[in-house]
């Protein structure tokens, strides 16, 4: 599809919007019913083999209501701090050690620790705790499962996931640009050779300030592909507050970048696929409620398992 036809895509569908706002717009307003509150603790946790990968790591806050607003003593009171929290890798129970911010002295740590949440701890005014396999005890191999526990006062959550075999890309392309080209712009195209059976994928780049984070898509089956050579194109993460139709996903000509690509397995793929549809619909009148499909016994959130590639590439186009 040319920019020409995606311009008039792109008309046709403000036209239908238009449309069907004048016709809900004869209707009555609808005020859905807002029930009791039910307060319960919120998991983010993840455990990686392969490429460089990071150490398993598990962060806990409280849940607050949807139409709450929260002020910076709130947000700080939102990490749960004193739960015990293990992780049995099929040969042992390994308990995780509870790490805050403010014990990190560091600066080599503090920049590890800065990158794999994505913050700059020089900002930060909330001392975040994070639940941390310090020693690296846990056997991290494909082919596991993990099975984590947590123990916060009178609360008991568990999950497990599992580390499946990695199915690697087999290389890169960056080409022109779809529609006019720009000469310090590139796409990136990836090759990958996908087995028989279903897979799962979830990939991270650099973003504008040099952390790994996921785009928007990041997250994808081979149910259109799969046993087949295919190739794909993947889009950089961009997270400035406003939104370039025209550059947006491309990579700088000339740049150095890292690609992370990880193989995770259906749960994994179950939570952030129905959370990035759901973050898609938000504001959105046309769009039902979509439930997260999470992987948490006793509260909510996810606790994943990440097989990694990792790749430095340098942004030069084919000719």
């Amino acid at each position: 599809m040319n920019f020409r036809t995606m311009r008039l895509k792109r008309f046709e569908l403000c036209i239908l919007a238009f449309l069907s706002l004048m016709i809900i717009g004869c209707q009555e307003e609808f005020t859905p019913p807002v029930s009791e509150f039910a307060d319960q603790l919120v998991v983010e946790g993840y455990i990686e083999a392969g490429d460089l990968s990071n150490p398993t790591y598990v962060l806990i806050t409280q849940s607050v209501p949807f139409f709450n607003e929260l002020d910076a003593n709130q947000y700080a009171n939102l990490f749960v701090s004193g739960a015990e929290v293990s992780v049995d890798d099929g040969d042992k129970e390994v308990a995780l050690t509870e790490l805050c911010l403010s014990e990190i002295q560091d600066p080599v740590f503090q920049q590890a620790i800065s990158e794999e949440l994505g913050i700059n701890i020089d900002e930060i005014e909330v001392d975040i705790c994070v639940y941390i396999d310090l020693f690296d005890e846990l056997v991290r191999e494909e082919g596991r499962s993990y099975q984590l526990t947590i123990l916060s006062e009178d609360e008991t959550l568990s999950a497990t996931t599992t580390i499946p075999p990695l199915v690697r890309l087999d290389s890169f392309e960056f080409r022109e640009i779809p529609g006019e080209p720009i000469d310090s712009l590139a796409f990136l195209y990836c090759f990958i050779n996908d087995p028989e059976e279903l897979n799962y994928y979830r990939y991270f780049t650099d973003d504008d300030f040099g952390n790994l984070n996921t785009p928007f898509g990041s997250i994808t089956d081979d149910i259109q592909f799969n046993g087949q050579e295919f190739e794909f194109p993947l889009q950089q993460a961009d997270l400035q507050d406003t939104f370039d139709f025209n550059t947006y996903g491309y990579f700088n000509v000339g740049d150095t970048v890292t690609i992370k690509w990880t193989t995770i397995d259906k749960a994994h793929y179950d939570f952030w696929n129905t959370f990035e549809y759901s973050l898609n619909g938000q504001g959105s009148p046309f769009t039902g409620y979509t439930r997260i499909l999470d992987n948490i016994e006793g509260g909510f959130g996810i606790w994943g398992g990440y097989n990694v590639q990792l790749e430095e590439l340098v942004v030069e186009k084919v000719e």
